[in-house]
């Protein structure tokens, strides 16, 4: 009976642990870099799993470096300044609101003395071709004014004001041609329409007819 125990003991662990090894043996080899002897060419052999591995992981890399580095030399298309972009006139809908709703961005009214009176929209602007930048070269940016500039401008008016506002000039050139008219014939009010002007273009409350701007380049 001690005999057969002995016995057992040594048969079982074998026959267990046998398969095992050879288990282990035949994932170790297929895993293993292979090397094919081929006339005198010796090819290494790669199996077909450790390929794929090698080809995600070369992937994942490219892609990383082809992410957006914030400390390289080339910035952000969206962060470039104004001088670099072409950008679109923004659109008047000229106090439509559901034009403007439809649309999504655009200007009611165009004009404005201090910051809090002046509208803001989006425009579309696209990168000039020269220019290396990073992601898409035409995007809309947001917060541009709507404000125009024409052929207005307060320095020459003001003189026109002081020196012919009695003959209506200074309103002819505003575009407010009804009301020059007018002032032209009663010779600037008798005078008092005269000055009354001088003090509305000081205080800027007397502005171009179409909403524009003074032009502050001259």
């Amino acid at each position: 009976m001690q005999r057969k125990l002995i016995l057992f003991s040594v048969v079982i662990p074998f026959l267990v642990i046998s398969p095992v090894s050879h288990a282990i043996q035949a994932r170790s080899d297929k895993e293993q870099t292979q090397t094919v002897v081929s006339g005198t060419a010796v090819q290494s052999v790669v199996p077909v799993q450790a390929q794929s591995q090698v080809g995600s992981n070369s992937q994942a890399a490219s892609t990383t470096n082809s992410a957006f580095n914030p400390l390289g030399p080339t910035v952000m298309c969206s962060f470039l300044p104004r001088d670099f972009l072409e950008c679109k006139e923004p659109i008047d809908h000229r106090n439509n609101d559901s034009a403007r709703n439809e649309k999504g961005y655009g200007c009611l009214r165009f004009g404005g003395s201090n910051y809090e009176d002046v509208e803001h929209t989006k425009v579309q602007c696209t990168v000039y071709t020269d220019i290396d930048c990073y992601g898409a070269r035409t995007f809309f940016r947001d917060g541009v004014p709507c404000v125009r500039y024409t052929d207005h401008y307060f320095v020459t008016t003001l003189i026109y004001s002081m020196l012919l506002g009695f003959l209506g000039m200074d309103r002819f050139c505003l575009g407010q041609t009804g009301t020059a008219v007018g002032k032209l014939l009663t010779m600037g009010g008798v005078g008092v329409w005269w000055i009354i002007d001088v003090i509305l273009l000081i205080t800027n409350n007397l502005l171009p007819e179409d909403g524009s701007n003074w032009n502050p380049y001259v």
